[in-house]
């Protein structure tokens, strides 16, 4: 027989197998087989309802528009710099210091580089400031697909900026 021990919410908190488990807590429930699978195979998408006996789907309550904006903004910063490290790796710099060192020594490349950066992190804080921050539906903000975004901002960068040619 399986056994769970449930948090407050119904969410599983530890499991138990009488066949491998010499001692179950007094406060653990058993379960069935079937219900234990579900629970291991919905990992944080199931949870005990009390009143039921049974396991129910949890569906998470949607963030608030705030919250989605600034989850936005993480995930928009995030692919920036991924796009940055991509970008600097392909030159043969470390980081951004490394450019800003070269650039600072007029090294050309460095500094079509860092010209490049400087648009593109302005278009990035351009979009979060006033794109991400005039959503007022929660469903249209929901259905932007910020990578898609990130690769926009890069092509506009690029057109204002370009990068020098890469002898890669």
């Amino acid at each position: 027989m399986k056994y769970a021990i449930f948090d407050s919410t119904g969410f599983p908190k530890a499991f138990y197998d009488s066949e491998i488990h010499k001692k179950i807590p007094r406060n653990a429930v058993q379960i069935t087989d079937e219900q234990w699978k579900e629970f291991i195979e919905n990992q944080g998408k199931r949870r005990w309802d009390f009143e039921k006996n049974d396991v129910v789907v949890y569906e998470p309550p949607l963030p608030s528009l705030n919250e989605l904006k600034k989850q936005k903004q993480k995930e928009l910063l995030l692919y920036e710099k991924q796009r940055l490290q991509k970008i600097l790796d392909s030159y043969g710099y470390i980081s951004l210091a490394d450019v800003q060192f070269y650039a600072s020594q007029n090294d050309q490349e460095a500094q079509a580089i860092l010209s490049w950066y400087q648009a593109y992190d302005d278009l990035i804080w351009s979009y979060i400031d006033n794109d991400l921050s005039a959503f007022t539906d929660l469903e249209e903000l929901l259905a932007i697909d910020m990578k898609n975004i990130e690769e926009q901002i890069y092509q506009q960068s690029i057109q204002q900026s370009p990068l020098p040619q890469n002898e890669e």
